[in-house]
C-alpha cells in the first residue's frame, strides 16, 4: 500500500459509520495498551463528535428546545444517514430540518431548525454589489420598476411557536403558520415575521413583477389606505437594506 492509498484508507477508517474496516489490524499496528481498532476508534469518535459540535454551533436554539441528550441522539443519527460532503463543516447541517421532519420530531423543533439554517445561509451569503436606497426610485417610471433583492434575503413559512422558541419566550399567538423573512444587515443576521399582504407582495416582487403589479396586492377598495400601506411596505424594504438595485421596463 503506497502513501496515497494509506491516506485514503485512514480517511475511510476515521469516518466510517459502520464499524472498523476490514484488514484494519493488518494495516495499522496495535500496542500493548490499545489494538489497532481501538486506536482508530479514537479518531473515528473524534470525527463524529466534531460534526456533532458543528451541528450544535448552527442549531443552538434547536438543541435547547430538544434538550442536550435528545439533540445528541438525533444529531448522531443524522450524521450516520447524511455523511459530510462539503469542505466547510458549517454547511453540514443543510438537511437537518428535513431529517427531523422525516423522523416525526416535534413541529416546533423542525421549524426552529429551518429558521436557524436560514439564518446561517443569510450570514454566509455573498455581499450585494451595492444596496439601493429610496432615491433610486424614479417617480415618473415607478409603475415600470422591478426590484432586485440582496443575496442574503431568504423567506420561509414556519410554525410561529418556532419564533417564540428562538426568542426564549412563551408563544404569543395561536396562528398555525407565519411567513418570515431572514436577511443580513452588514454583519448582523435578522429575521422578522411578515403580514400576509407584505409576504404576497414580496413573493411577487422576487418573481420579477413590476411595482404596479406588486402594489396591486394592497388593493382593498380604499385608495388612500392602499397607497399608505404600499408606501409603508416598500419603505420598509429599503430601510432594511433588502434591495440591491432598481431597473425599469421601457414605456
Amino acid at each position: 500500500m503506497n502513501l496515497a492509498e494509506l491516506q485514503r484508507y485512514f480517511a475511510s477508517a476515521a469516518t466510517s459509520g459502520s464499524g472498523p474496516l476490514s484488514e484494519l489490524d493488518r494495516v495499522f499496528s496495535s500496542t500493548e495498551q490499545l489494538s489497532a481498532s481501538d486506536r482508530l476508534g479514537i479518531y473515528n469518535r473524534g470525527y463524529f463528535y466534531r460534526l456533532l459540535d458543528a451541528l450544535s454551533s448552527v442549531f443552538g436554539q434547536t438543541k435547547r428546545e430538544l434538550g442536550e441528550a435528545e439533540f445528541e441522539r438525533l444529531g448522531l443519527g443524522y450524521i450516520a444517514r447524511h455523511p459530510s460532503e462539503h469542505p466547510a463543516v458549517e454547511r453540514f447541517g443543510r438537511s437537518f430540518a428535513e431529517y427531523l421532519r422525516g423522523i416525526d420530531a416535534p413541529t416546533v423543533s423542525v421549524d426552529l431548525a429551518k429558521l436557524e439554517w436560514a439564518r446561517l445561509c443569510a450570514l454566509v451569503a455573498p455581499n450585494p454589489s451595492r444596496v439601493a436606497t429610496a432615491d433610486a426610485i424614479d417617480p415618473s417610471r415607478f409603475p415600470r420598476a422591478r426590484l432586485r433583492f440582496v443575496p442574503s434575503l431568504h423567506w420561509l413559512e414556519l410554525d410561529p411557536r418556532a419564533l417564540s422558541a428562538f426568542a426564549g419566550v412563551d408563544p404569543a399567538t395561536t396562528a398555525l403558520s407565519c411567513r418570515v423573512a431572514v436577511w443580513r444587515n452588514r454583519h448582523v443576521v435578522l429575521h422578522q415575521s411578515l403580514h400576509d399582504a407584505e409576504a404576497e407582495a414580496l413573493f411577487s416582487a422576487v418573481e420579477g413583477a413590476t411595482l404596479s403589479h406588486v402594489c396591486a396586492v394592497f388593493d382593498s377598495g380604499s385608495p388612500a389606505e392602499d397607497i399608505r400601506r404600499a408606501f409603508q411596505v416598500l419603505s420598509g424594504w429599503f430601510s432594511r437594506h433588502w434591495l440591491e438595485s432598481v431597473t425599469y421596463d421601457r414605456a
